[in-house]
Order: structure tokens, then C-alpha cells, then sequence
């Protein structure tokens, strides 16, 4: 059997997925402002052998035809929140093996910038740091970036393409290894001879220079995404290490699984130079009659005019504004598509209906420790999925709840990684801290004489 990755989900904000879950008297994402609560959540998902703690992030908040509607201020629906990103170091000082995984936007973040901070978490977090690639278009972003067009969605992946390569070309190219020399006595910090500059003119930007931040344990962050575009799929497949991928049943998820591996293959890439991830909820209870009561009690907080919000900031679609029988296969948007093609087949009222009581959860187990655990081994066998990304109803009550009734018994049957020294984040799932020989990135390391 193979060893399940776990990731939790999160946002440094007042609601993840079901907005308005915030009030529930056990949820505490009220106090996402209050450091200690984030050491909290950080240090028991540590304890509870989690790969990884994944941060999703926007700039923006709901905006319909211009106006932000009350109810995102009322429920906190994408609005306030924090840059995760800033959260990193304490928590990484806080634990030993948790990973954490950032989102930071190719369509807005300048690439030298973003490359730079990306550096900076990999050393003061001893390369425990992923950065999750995403491309961002909505009006209300675009507007407070001050940029003067929406970019189309096949075009933003143009644009990440290039700013990887860019990246690439700064955390692996500009520094050989062994340039570093920390040489006291003969007052060396670096061999000069194996710095070199970065020279980068591009359809979307431009960059000269040596990348001033020396390599970092992994160079480059452990690259995430999630698209379920053809576009998106695409990408992925060229660049990412660990995808996450969309499913409420194992016949749809084994095919996403099977789909990006043979991608990965046409890219050039190992197939299992990926690692698959899925969205997991989970209400553990004495049984599954009483697990359900317990999500009842979690979904009856959840406000549908928030929901309805929430979809139209992602998507740009209202789906409570279409007649009911629209297909949703009939729209088109230059936003998330990934959120408008898990309701392809339904009607706009069917998956308005679905969206506002699930949100984006995948699959939702209920049951005993013991039940949820089976459950989470049959998916893995089933489909051949690589792990989960653990989205709470409550926090950090789901967390504690899934750590000791469910973990254990997953330890138990051989399905979690023994705890081990803590390592780069690229050794725990692969081995090495480094990107291997198939990876883009590799091609612009510095083995010749001359810049790269």
C-alpha cells in the first residue's frame, strides 16, 4: 500500500468553502488575525503526521456588476483576509515536519519579486515551502492592480509558462552549486566565477541580472496547481509536482488521475514525477447516522446569498440570476473554470443547490474513525489518487477530530508515512530536495561556460 499524502486547506481569512460556517460556536477562523491560533492549527496538524498545511489566496472579493454586495462584508465571504505568506515563519519555527504551500498569482505578482520571497521561505523554512501557481483575472483585481485589460484565460497560462521559465532560470541558473563558500579564512562568501547573470526578454517580461538571493535547500519551492481547463491540465502537467484535482466519485477521479499522468508522459516528464491530490471533508462520529446529524448541525449556518456571491467572485457567473434550466455546460467565462466545469451535465439550479450546500468540497466521509479511514484507503486503491487536501467544517475542532480518530487507524493499516527526521518538503514526497532531470526547470541549470 501506498503512503497517503495529507494536506490541510486553508485561507487566512473568516470562511473557507461554506461561507457563513464562521458563525458555528466550535469554529474559530473568527481569530485568523491571532497568530497563536495559526501556531494551533499548525503544531496539531504536525503532531497528526500532515505533509502539509496549503494556504489558497485571492486579492480580490465579491463584486457583481461593480458592487460589492453587503452580505460578503456580513459574512465575511472573501473578504477581510491576510496575506498567507506572512504567516510562514512563525509557523515553520513553530513545528518540525509541516510543510506549507502559498499561492501567489503569475498574472499580477512581478517574477524577480515573487522568486525572492519564494527563496527567502525555502531558507528560513529549511525547505519545507511550495508555492501553488495560479493565474488570476476578475474585474475588482484588475482594477485595484491598475491594469488596463482583463487577460483572457488561455493567455494567462501563456504568461505562466513564461514567468516559470523565467523563475526557473533565477532559483536554478544564476548560482551553480558550490558557489557558496562561507570560506572565513580565505575571506571568500562566494566564488564569483560560478554566479551568473539572468538574462530574460520575453513576450511578457523582462529581467537582467544576477538573482541576489543564494540557493535555498530545495532552489525551486515545490510547485503546486489546480486546473481543470485543457489549458490548465496542460500546465500542469509541464510544471507541477503535486495537482489537485476535482471529484465526488471514484469513477470521474480515476480518470482526472489517469489523465494527468499521461500528460505528464507527452510532456516528457515520469509519470509519477506528480503527485495527485483530491479535496477531502470529513465528520467523524460514533456512527454515520450521528457523523450526518453533525453535518446537518455544520450546514445550517451556511448563507445561500453568500454562496451565491462567492461562486459569481470565482466564476463571474450568478448562477441564482439564470433561468433554472440553463445548462452550465452552455457558459462560457475568461474566470475560474476549474469551479464552472465541476457542474457540467447540470442545470444552473442544480448547481447553484449543490454549490450552497457543499461549496468546493469534494468528498465528504462520515462515519467512526474506523469507517472514514477504510473509506479514505478504498479511494486510494480505487483511483489511484496520491492524497488529500483536508478542508475542515470547523477548526480547529475537524483537525483534532481527524488527528486522533482517524490518523491512528490509518498508521495502523500502513497507509501514513512512518514519522521521520524533518526534511525538505521535495525529499518527503519524492526523495530529493531537487527537482529532477525531466523537469523544465533542470534544462536551465548552469553546466556550461557562459550566462544561462
Amino acid at each position: 500500500m501506498k503512503h497517503i499524502v495529507l494536506g490541510a486547506f486553508e485561507i487566512n481569512g473568516v470562511n473557507l468553502t461554506s461561507q457563513g460556517l464562521w458563525a458555528h460556536p466550535d469554529h474559530q477562523s473568527f481569530r485568523y488575525t491571532d497568530i497563536d491560533y495559526w501556531i494551533e492549527v499548525a503544531q496539531l496538524l504536525d503532531r497528526g503526521g500532515f505533509d502539509f498545511l496549503f494556504f489558497a489566496d485571492s486579492y480580490g472579493y465579491p463584486s457583481i456588476d461593480g458592487e460589492t454586495p453587503a452580505v460578503a462584508f456580513e459574512q465575511g465571504t472573501e473578504i477581510p483576509k491576510n496575506d498567507p505568506m506572512l504567516l510562514v515563519p512563525a509557523l515553520a519555527t513553530a513545528t518540525e515536519r509541516l510543510s506549507f504551500a502559498v499561492t501567489s498569482s503569475t498574472t499580477y505578482e512581478e517574477p524577480y519579486a515573487n522568486a525572492r520571497r519564494f527563496a527567502t521561505l525555502d531558507h528560513v523554512t529549511r525547505g519545507r515551502i511550495a508555492w501553488n501557481v495560479v493565474t488570476t483575472t476578475a474585474t475588482v483585481v484588475k482594477d485595484l492592480f491598475g491594469r488596463d485589460r482583463l487577460v483572457p484565460h488561455d493567455e494567462r497560462y501563456a504568461m505562466a509558462d513564461e514567468y516559470l521559465q523565467l523563475s526557473y532560470a533565477l532559483f536554478e541558473g544564476s548560482w551553480e552549486d558550490g558557489a557558496v563558500l562561507r570560506d572565513k579564512a580565505a575571506r571568500r562568501y562566494a566564488d564569483a566565477s560560478k554566479v551568473h547573470p539572468v538574462r530574460h526578454d520575453g513576450r511578457y517580461f523582462r529581467s537582467s541580472g544576477v538573482f541576489n538571493s543564494e540557493p535555498s535547500p530545495q532552489r525551486t519551492p515545490v510547485v503546486f496547481q489546480a486546473g481543470a481547463s485543457k489549458a490548465g491540465m496542460e500546465f500542469a502537467a509541464r510544471n507541477a509536482e503535486v495537482v489537485f484535482l476535482q471529484g465526488r466519485d471514484a469513477a470521474s477521479l480515476r480518470d482526472q488521475v489517469a489523465t494527468i499522468r499521461r500528460l505528464a508522459v507527452e510532456a516528457g516528464r515520469d509519470a509519477r514525477d506528480i503527485r495527485t491530490v483530491v479535496g477531502l471533508s470529513a465528520v467523524v462520529g460514533k456512527d454515520r447516522e450521528d457523523a450526518s446529524a453533525r453535518l446537518d448541525d455544520y450546514l445550517s449556518y451556511v448563507d445561500r446569498d453568500a454562496m451565491r456571491v462567492y461562486f459569481a467572485q470565482m466564476t463571474g457567473i450568478d448562477l441564482a440570476s439564470l433561468q433554472p434550466d440553463t445548462e452550465v455546460s452552455s457558459l462560457s467565462t475568461e474566470q475560474s473554470r476549474t469551479q464552472v466545469a465541476r457542474y457540467n451535465g447540470r442545470s444552473a439550479a442544480e448547481a447553484f443547490e449543490d454549490f450552497a450546500r457543499r461549496g468546493m468540497r469534494e468528498f465528504i466521509l462520515l462515519g467512526s474513525g474506523d469507517e472514514i479511514a477504510q473509506q479514505m484507503v478504498d479511494l486510494v486503491e480505487e483511483t489511484d489518487v496520491d492524497g488529500f487536501n483536508f478542508t475542515p467544517f470547523v477548526s480547529p475542532g475537524s483537525y483534532r477530530e481527524f488527528v486522533d480518530e482517524v490518523v491512528p487507524v490509518l498508521r495502523a493499516r500502513g497507509a501514513l508515512a512512518p514519522a521521520a527526521r524533518p526534511m525538505p518538503f521535495r525529499e518527503r514526497l519524492f526523495g530529493s530536495p531537487r527537482l529532477p532531470a525531466t523537469h523544465p526547470a533542470a534544462a536551465v541549470r548552469h553546466t556550461t561556460e557562459g550566462d544561462r
